[in-house]
C-alpha cells in the first residue's frame, strides 16, 4: 500500500486495485447510487433506496468535522466510486474509541475489494497512527459482514442495542495477528 498526501492530514491510501481517497464532493453521485441500492443499505436504520435520503447521507459524511487524520474514504476502482469506509471517533460507543465501517457496491461483492480497503484502513490506523485498537459495530442480522469482520481479525466482544435492533461489537487489536 502506498500513501499520498492531500490538503488535510487524511492520506490517500493506494492498494493493489483500489485507491482510497478522502471523501470529496465529486464522489457524491457514485456514492448516492451505492447507498440507494436496497441490497447495500438493507441493514441501515434509514431507507436509503430513497435517493434524497441517500444524498443526505453522503452530504452528512462530507460534513465530517472530526480529527483531520481520520474521516471517510471513498474507494475508487478505475476512477469510479465503488465503496465507502471510515475511521472516526465512535458514535455509538465511547467517543474516545475509533471505529471503522464499510459499504461496497453490491455488484462487486465477494471480489475482495472490501478486504483490500478495510485492511488498508486498519494498517493506517494501527501502524501509522499507532492506535491500540479499532472498533466496529455490525448489525446482528448482517451475517456476511460479521463473517467479514472475523476474517479481518476482529474479535467479537459483545452486543449493543442500536436503533431498532442489535449490533455485534467488534474490536481489532493492534497486536492481534491475522
Amino acid at each position: 500500500m502506498s500513501r499520498g498526501s492531500v490538503d488535510r492530514a487524511q492520506p490517500i491510501l493506494a492498494g493493489e486495485r483500489l485507491t482510497l481517497a478522502p471523501l470529496a464532493p465529486d464522489h457524491t453521485e457514485g456514492l448516492v447510487a451505492l447507498f440507494a441500492d436496497p441490497r447495500a443499505s438493507r441493514y441501515f436504520p434509514v431507507d436509503f433506496s430513497n435517493e434524497r435520503a441517500a444524498r443526505d447521507l453522503v452530504t452528512s459524511r462530507l460534513a465530517y468535522a472530526g480529527p483531520p487524520e481520520l474521516g471517510y474514504w471513498t474507494w475508487l476502482l478505475d476512477g469510479q466510486a465503488v465503496g465507502l469506509g471510515h475511521l472516526q471517533p465512535a458514535r455509538d460507543l465511547p467517543s474516545e474509541l475509533i471505529e471503522t465501517g464499510w459499504c461496497v457496491r453490491p455488484d462487486l461483492w465477494r471480489q475482495g475489494l472490501a478486504t483490500e480497503a478495510i485492511q488498508s484502513l486498519l494498517d493506517y490506523a494501527l501502524s501509522d497512527l499507532r492506535l491500540p485498537a479499532v472498533w466496529a459495530l455490525v448489525d446482528s442480522r448482517n451475517t456476511p459482514s460479521i463473517s467479514f469482520a472475523h476474517r479481518l481479525g476482529f474479535l467479537s466482544v459483545g452486543q449493543r442495542q442500536l436503533d431498532d435492533g442489535m449490533a455485534q461489537v467488534f474490536i481489532r487489536l493492534a497486536d492481534h495477528p491475522l
